[in-house]
Formats: C-alpha cells, structure tokens, sequence
C-alpha cells in the first residue's frame, strides 16, 4: 500500500533540500581541488546536467501519476530486477546519508566545539533519525512547508556576509588549462548530485493539479540559480586558497563586512545549517527505508528502519569516524564511475519501463483493461 500523496508544493520542497544538502559544506573545495578557479563552472554544468534530468524525469511521472518507480520496474520487466535497482538505489541514499551526518558532525566542531565525542554525537542523532525514518513523506513535506522561508533567509546570510571581499578576477581566466580539469570535476564529485533520485521516491505519491509541474521546475530553478551564485561568491572570496576551505559554509560567514551586532547573525546560519542536515539525512535515510520496504515487501514493519539505520551505524564505524575516510570513498575513481552510470542507468530504465507499460496497455483491449483494473483494486 502505497503511504499518502503529498502535495506537489511538498514534492518540490523535498527536491530543494535533496538539491541543496551537500553542496555547500566539503563540496566546493572539493571542486576547487580538481578544477581551481574555475570551481564554480564545475558546479554550473552539472547542475544544468542534474536539471535536465529532473526535467526529463517529471514528464514521465507526470504521465503515470498513479505508479510508483518499484511497481512500473516490476510490471515491464521483473521483481528480481526491480529488486536490484532498488537495492543499489538504497546504497546510494545510505552513503548520501553518512556524508551528511559526517558533515554535520565536523560542522559542528568548526562551529561550536573544540571537541565532540563522536559517539555521544551518534548516538543522540541515531535516536533521531530512526524516529524520522518512520514518519512518513508527508511528514517531511509539512515540516518544510513550516520551515522553508526561515531556512533560505538563513542560507541567503551566507551571500551577504562576504559579498564585499568578493575579487572578480578570483573567478578569471576560465579554461586555463583547458576543459579536462572541469570534467574531472564534474566526474569525481557526482556523489552529490543526482537529487532527481529522490523523484523516483515520490513517484507515485504525489498529488498534482494545474500547474504543478511548472512550480517544481521553477522551485528547481531558484534553487540551481542560488547554488551557483553561492560557488561564485565562495571562489571569489577565497581564491586559490578555496581549495583549503573544507568547510565552506562555516568559512564564508567569518568574512564580514558589517557591524559585530549584524554578525550574531552567523548564529541563524549555524542553527538552520544544523536543521537541514539532519533534515537532509533523514529524507536521505527515509528514501532507504522505502527501498527496503518494496525490497522485503514490508510496508508495516519497523524492519526496513531498522535495517537502514543499521548500515549507517556500520558505515560510519567504518569510517572511522572521519568525513574524509567518506570523502576519499566518495570520489574514488571506480566509485565515481558506478556511481554515474547508474546514474543515467535510472533515467534509461524509467523512459524504457514507461514505453513497455505503455505499449502493454495499447494491446490490452478497453473492456479487457477495465476488467483487469477492477480485479486489481478489489
């Protein structure tokens, strides 16, 4: 059974955090390392690739509203099959979810402690996220309907702080040593992309009226416009030195320009930094247990949260403890490579699954279709 719809301004909030979670902590230096000052370029062609492929994805669940992504893999091609994509889609969600609590916890340290036990850390957070691993999307919907103005008022202090260290010639030249680099860049940091993953999730679930499509895609858009200024302000603020901003939203607000009673509003940017990492990582997690859930065909069941958070808490021992163990796993060469290619793997699949399905229902004659829909239902 599928969990209740939710609205399409829902669906398009979840994308925005989806879009947003790990772009703006290890990610920029990260992009810096592999294509310098032309960092921010990295950052441009693969989010017009990741919206592309929203796009492309949006058509066909606006098409089939009805479907689910498990149900319409399962229908054209099999259940193993459904089953193996969906289990590769649930690794993928979980180390999504290790980099943002990982990312959190350094966050944390760059700005509020000189230390923190991570394992009180995991603990508490363990706590928390198995409670949202159970609460269903809707649930997140809401919360983001409650919490996204104060959210992006708080990430929009990160432009204006340092707006005035900006140097333009930090952005300049742009190729100097040709395109390799930037596709080097695209290539390595694909573990933070590809939020249109989450779609796939949603699939199904949500409930669409006039004009939804367009609202999600121009929420989309703001948000890719957002980003990429974001990366142009972190380039020129730190220039060649970007590379060694490992956290770049806890860098960026300590270049103020303005009176130190305006820069206690660094403090807004750390708390709603804070909510939408463990946000983030609870729809990350959420999204994993849903795969879990078609996986072992258990809808009621406390089992796939549990399974979820079980593999975190393994991944992260693992990881020593460490966002850079994550990181150097992340942005490993063969990683990467699967990584991408399931990537478009995902949006193949959808576009060939559609097709069968919807050359299947052209052959099943209109009485024969409505007999067959009435025996499903009952």
């Amino acid at each position: 059974m599928i969990e209740k719809t939710i609205s399409s301004n829902q669906a398009a909030l979840i994308l925005i955090l989806f879009t947003v979670g790990l772009k703006f902590s290890v990610l920029p230096a990260i992009m810096c390392d592999y294509a310098s000052n032309n960092g921010y370029i990295v950052c441009l062609i693969a989010l017009v690739i990741d919206f592309l492929c929203t796009v492309a994805v949006i058509v066909v669940m606006r098409k089939i509203p009805e479907k689910n992504f498990f149900d319409l893999i399962k229908e054209t091609l099999s259940r193993p099959v459904a089953i193996i994509i969906y289990a590769i889609l649930a690794v993928f969600f979980i180390i999504k979810c290790l980099i943002a609590i990982l990312e959190l916890h350094d966050y944390f340290i760059a700005t509020l402690f000189e230390e923190l036990n991570p394992l009180y850390f995991i603990i508490v957070l363990s706590l928390l996220l198995f409670f949202l691993f159970n609460k269903n999307l809707r649930t997140f919907g809401r919360l983001l309907e409650i919490f996204f103005w104060p959210m992006a008022i708080g990430l929009m202090f990160t432009l204006i702080y340092p707006i005035q260290d900006i140097e333009l010639t930090n952005l300049f030249p742009i190729f100097q040593d040709g395109f390799y680099p930037i596709w080097n860049g695209i290539v390595h940091t694909s573990f933070a992309f590809g939020d249109y993953s989450i779609l796939l999730i949603l699939m199904g679930r949500i409930s669409y009226k006039k004009g939804s499509v367009k609202k999600i895609l121009l929420y989309m858009f703001s948000m890719v416009n957002f980003i990429f200024n974001f990366y142009i302000v972190f380039v020129g603020t730190f220039g060649d030195t970007a590379i060694n901003q490992s956290l770049a939203l806890g860098e960026l607000p300590l270049h103020n320009p303005f009176p130190s009673t305006i820069g206690k509003l660094e403090w807004l940017t750390i708390i709603i930094w804070t909510a939408i990492l463990t946000i983030e990582a609870g729809i990350l997690g959420k999204s994993a247990s849903i795969c879990f859930k078609h996986i072992f065909n258990k809808e009621k069941s406390y089992t796939p949260s549990i399974i979820t958070l079980s593999i975190i808490l393994l991944l992260y021992s693992f990881s020593y403890l460490r966002l850079e163990t994550a990181i150097s796993i992340a942005t490993d060469g063969v990683v990467v490579t699967i990584a991408s290619l399931f990537q478009l793997l995902l949006i193949i699949l959808l576009y060939i699954c559609y097709f069968i399905s919807k050359k299947q229902k052209s052959k099943v004659p209109k009485g024969d279709y409505n007999v067959q829909k009435y025996k499903k239902n009952s």
